[in-house]
């Protein structure tokens, strides 16, 4: 209240206060004082430089020492938060502050926090630091009754190197250990912008690599041992492993193979995110709206439910770590297979599925791809299977469908991609998606979360026609998708004018989704709960009601926005030709009915 009557002039002011009379006027400075003393008391006790070892040296005893942070006492003892700050082990929190801002915004929601100082490189290196984190964990495991903390709720977070060494102190059980502790005293591990493996060569920061080179030394074996990744073990606490989209070069990689490591051991609680518009240092601020960094953390501290919206994709992306669909038997043709390295034109084949999370993409080294050349592949299958003739049909998981002609595409030699870097399941690879609507005319319940996944997918080695460039069905292709026909599939279009032709196949693809003159197919979405097709399905497009059919073609942007999708837009030179065309169909089908 006292902000509103602060932006409002005075003469505004005073007109507000006659109107309100003065027992109101009273009434609201009665309530300003009382949020201003509910402020007060909800301000944490801060104890500075508390003494968690005895100092190995005198000289620098601060920097094994924490303050803590104690909201006010309540019925129930808060959480705690152990955190551990970054600078690469060389540089002190002193000058940043980032951990007294993240301590402000913790104990605002009653949870206390504890910031870790430890010695720093160059003059204590590896394991000092490592071994004044455990002491200090170990310290605040022990004294939780003391200063009223849960002692069943001790969460230990850090940020870039601070992830780093709780991450390792938490798995490398040599460190807890020599405190008579082990890493089941924790609740929880939250490591923001880590590095997990300290020989991991795609860190291209010179400051990094230097910073690693004075801490571990340039010995292999020294320097396997102090990477977390190398301690992953499943009788740990749960992991959040966070980074940011625009994080360091390889940050993104090591947190991605750091939670991959982790669950390949069999442990069942570990989150991993790459959290949009973010990067390295504004991934631990906490202050602001919609704060995503914030929510997740919270979450995990089991302090405030996620977002409907945001626990939908986190549920997503734990679920298709385990797709129902597999690239797997296209391994099986061994013989077929060929590595390639990956260039600019590969990665702009992948953009299709990914779009504005692009981002996601930088998860992976984009090193290398595995892939079958298409024609060889088609004629090292059973012709019961496959069929026979030089036309092609593809038809991708999502009934979405390509029509080629073999003497048109074979000189771009055309391959099948069946993996990316060490992933050899690319049904892994992909986005998820939650339209507001089945279709456009039709209100109803919001539709469920749906995958794009990328699955093995179509790529020419060598630059192809534009008719060939990416479409929708090139994607999320099984063993099944691939059918040789005798007849022309298209011929039932091929006498309509050139540029309705090329709308309705490579330039809009309308048939890939739809059918048109019994031609196409009958796409769907796919449910991210079980694989399955689920509702949305692209009517032939005849049977669409006539202002259905209108407004698709005149006004996609509206239409778009109300499926909660993005706008196919029919060229303006051709899109009244495509309606006529389509109108005069559907007369004759009613017609032909009667």
């Amino acid at each position: 209240m006292q902000r509103c009557l602060r932006s409002i002039p005075l003469v505004s002011a005073l007109t507000i206060w006659m109107l309100l009379g003065f027992s109101n006027w009273i009434g609201g400075i009665s309530f300003a004082q009382t949020m201003a003393q509910s402020r007060a008391e909800h301000k944490p006790t801060i104890l500075y430089d508390i003494p968690y070892t005895k100092a190995a040296d005198v000289k620098i005893a601060r920097r094994q020492t924490l303050d803590l942070y104690l909201p006010p006492r309540t019925m129930s003892k808060p959480p705690l938060v152990a955190f551990i700050h970054g600078g690469f082990w060389t540089l002190s929190d002193d000058d940043y502050r980032i951990g007294p801002a993240i301590a402000d915004v913790l104990s605002a929601r009653n949870i206390a926090v504890a910031l870790v100082r430890f010695r720093l490189v160059p003059k204590h290196r590896h394991p000092a630091e490592a071994r004044d984190v455990a002491a200090a964990v170990a310290y605040l495991i022990r004294k939780a009754d003391q200063y009223g903390y849960d002692a069943k709720r001790i969460y230990l977070a850090g940020h870039s190197s601070g992830a780093h060494l709780a991450a390792l102190i938490t798995l490398d059980s040599r460190y807890l250990a020599k405190h008579r502790m082990n890493a089941k005293s924790l609740a929880g591990v939250i490591a923001i912008s880590g590095l997990y493996d300290l020989s991991h060569q795609m860190l291209s920061s010179e400051e990094a690599k230097i910073a690693i080179l004075q801490t571990f030394g340039a010995d292999g074996k020294a320097l396997k041992v102090a990477s977390p990744i190398t301690h992953v073990r499943a009788d740990t606490p749960p992991f959040l492993i966070l980074a940011g989209s625009a994080d360091f070069d390889g940050f993104r990689v090591d947190a991605r193979k750091f939670a991959a490591a982790l669950r390949a051991t069999g442990h069942q609680k570990v989150e991993q995110y790459v959290v949009p518009d973010r990067d390295h240092f504004s991934m631990v601020e906490l202050s602001g709206e919609s704060n995503e960094p914030r929510s997740l953390l919270l979450a995990f501290l089991k302090v405030e439910p996620l977002s409907e919206e945001l626990q939908d994709l986190l549920a997503s992306k734990r679920r298709w770590l385990h797709p129902p669909f597999s690239t797997a038997p296209f391994w099986r043709h061994e013989k077929l297979i060929r590595s390639f390295p990956v260039d600019r034109r590969f990665v702009e084949r992948l953009l299709p599925i990914y779009g504005p999370m692009k981002y996601e993409l930088r998860e992976w080294p984009l090193d290398r791809y595995y892939a079958i050349d298409l024609f060889s592949y088609l004629d090292s299958l059973p012709k019961k299977k496959i069929g026979k003739g030089r036309f092609l049909v593809i038809t991708n998981l999502h009934d979405e469908k390509q029509f080629w002609d073999r003497k048109q595409v074979e000189p771009y030699k055309p391959v099948i991609v069946i993996g990316i870097d060490e992933e050899k399941n690319l049904f892994r690879f992909g986005v998820f998606y939650r339209a507001l609507r089945e279709y456009s005319w039709k209100p109803g319940p919001r539709p469920p979360m749906m995958a794009r996944p990328l699955g093995a997918f179509i790529h020419f080695l060598k630059e192809p026609l534009v008719e060939l460039q990416a479409q929708a069905s090139h994607y999320a292709l099984t063993p099944e998708s691939f059918r040789l026909f005798n007849d022309d599939p298209l011929k039932p279009l091929r006498n309509l004018p050139k540029e309705v032709y090329e709308v309705l196949t490579y330039r809009n693809g309308c048939v890939y989704c739809h059918s048109f003159r019994g031609v196409g197919s009958r796409s769907h979405h796919t449910l991210v709960s079980t694989g399955a097709p689920h509702g949305g399905f692209a009517l032939p497009l005849e049977t669409y009601p006539p202002k259905v059919w209108k407004d698709f073609i005149f006004n996609q942007h509206e239409v778009a926005d109300k499926i909660g999708a993005s706008p196919n837009v029919v060229e303006e030179n051709v899109r009244q030709e495509l309606y006529d065309l389509v109108v005069k169909d559907r007369r004759r089908l009613r017609k032909s009915k009667k």
